[in-house]
């Protein structure tokens, strides 16, 4: 009795592709190649850098030159984070860096400067110097800045990211930083000489200070004044730099 003989196909000479490999297959190739379009394809080359800050074009030097190492560099490997991070440690004045990835090549950067607290203007001068809590230069404004403001006198050099050289500027600036926290209403603190500091209140009153004594005994004094309506209902000006306020 013979047994039938069981057929055993042999190894084929040509390469013969299926449907459970060539899908696979084709997956592999398409993700390598978005892979390498993606991440190393010039099509995703960062060409256009877009900066604005406050709303205004970016104009500062130094900024659009730490902003120009960004070309050529892929747009999906950047990370925002690391963007921000770099740009506010390296200027103080910014204070918030939005950064947003238009495909497939530009960078827009959307920068706010840090809060003014007072500012600083030469009389006759239309803009307004403005500064932080630590009395360092910020920028110029064409618009007020709706903060204490000390008016000088003359023309003065300010350097952004600095204090102004001045040690009376520097007091003043103070004395226009302590009447904010205190609540107080003033417009504009006008640095007069190196004896008087003249503020003006909302009331459209006038108060008279002197730097080379202690503000907060002269700012209580005022407060006192002020509190007793019938006391200064016909004043216009309040001087505190005496041991008695002097009414006129």
């Amino acid at each position: 009795m013979h047994s039938s003989k069981v057929f055993e196909p042999g190894k084929s000479k040509y390469l013969v592709f299926t449907a459970d490999y060539l899908i696979p297959t084709f997956i592999s190739f398409a993700l390598l190649f978005f892979g390498y379009l993606v991440f190393y394809s010039p099509f995703f080359t960062i060409t256009e850098v877009i900066c604005s800050s406050n709303y205004q074009e970016c104009t500062n030097p130094a900024l659009i030159a730490e902003l120009d190492k960004l070309k050529a560099q892929n747009i999906f490997t950047l990370s925002a984070k690391n963007i921000s991070l770099r740009l506010t440690s390296g200027d103080f004045t910014i204070r918030e860096v939005n950064v947003i990835k238009e495909l497939p090549s530009t960078l827009k950067l959307y920068l706010q400067s840090v809060y003014p607290v007072v500012a600083i203007k030469v009389a006759g001068d239309p803009t307004w110097i403005v500064t932080d809590d630590q009395f360092r230069v910020i920028g110029q404004r064409s618009s007020d800045p709706n903060v204490p403001t000390v008016v000088v006198s003359g023309p003065i050099t300010l350097i952004v990211g600095k204090k102004p050289s001045d040690e009376l500027i520097i007091k003043s600036l103070a004395l226009a930083r302590k009447l904010a926290d205190e609540l107080f209403s003033v417009k504009t603190i006008t640095l007069i000489d190196a004896d008087t500091l003249e503020l003006s209140l909302s009331t459209g009153k006038k108060a008279i200070f002197t730097p080379k004594k202690d503000v907060l005994v002269q700012l209580r004094a005022l407060q006192a004044v002020l509190s007793d309506a019938t006391i200064v209902s016909g004043a216009k000006t309040i001087d505190v730099r005496f041991s008695q306020p002097v009414l006129r």
